[in-house]
């Protein structure tokens, strides 16, 4: 993914501004825990694609919403998210990318504001190469089977690295979460 130096240091930004939390995740790296997830405000694009399609095309969602922070002159509050709505590995993937913001904002056809709920969920940081999350996956729903745990939502996963910045995969961080009843 290609992000202009611009919106690179505001991703780095938002990352320093939460080193106490970010330090704080690292230490419960692959523990499973059930948490409150604040509400967040954002603005997503949708997306459809074949599944071995997804990281190149998240790649360019990720460019053009960084972008219209930036036309709009806004910052992103937190970090780029996405949410899988529907997955098929040998299908097609539907997705939203967002990016919070503090704000409520005018969206378009394609650039839509969304507020997603405050939520208990399952979750985990997981470390590592994004096409090697599949695991993170099993566990959460094993960990929800086991504790007897409804899933009342779909996956979200939270990138708390920047891949322009982090450059070698095994130091991706990413929050993945499931919302339960």
């Amino acid at each position: 993914m290609r992000i202009k130096p611009f919106l690179r240091f505001t991703i780095f930004s938002i990352i320093l501004m939460n080193a106490a939390v970010l330090k704080t995740i690292s230490q419960e790296n692959g523990k499973i825990e059930v948490k409150q997830i604040k509400a967040v405000q954002a603005i997503v694009i949708k997306a459809d694609v074949p599944t071995s399609e997804i990281s190149q095309k998240m790649g360019e969602l990720y460019a053009k919403l960084f972008g219209y922070l930036g036309q709009n002159q806004l910052q992103p509050a937190g970090p780029p998210f996405a949410v899988y709505l529907s997955f098929d590995p040998q299908g097609n993937t539907v997705f939203e990318t967002g990016i919070p913001v503090s704000k409520e904002i005018q969206g378009t056809d394609e650039y839509v504001f969304k507020v997603y709920p405050e939520t208990k969920a399952v979750s985990t940081l997981y470390t590592g190469p994004y096409e090697k999350m599949e695991p993170v996956y099993t566990e959460l729903e094993k960990y929800m089977k086991d504790n007897n745990l409804k899933e009342k939502g779909t996956a979200v996963e939270v990138y708390l690295t920047d891949p322009s910045v982090v450059t070698d995969p095994n130091n991706y961080q990413t929050i993945v979460y499931f919302p339960v009843e």
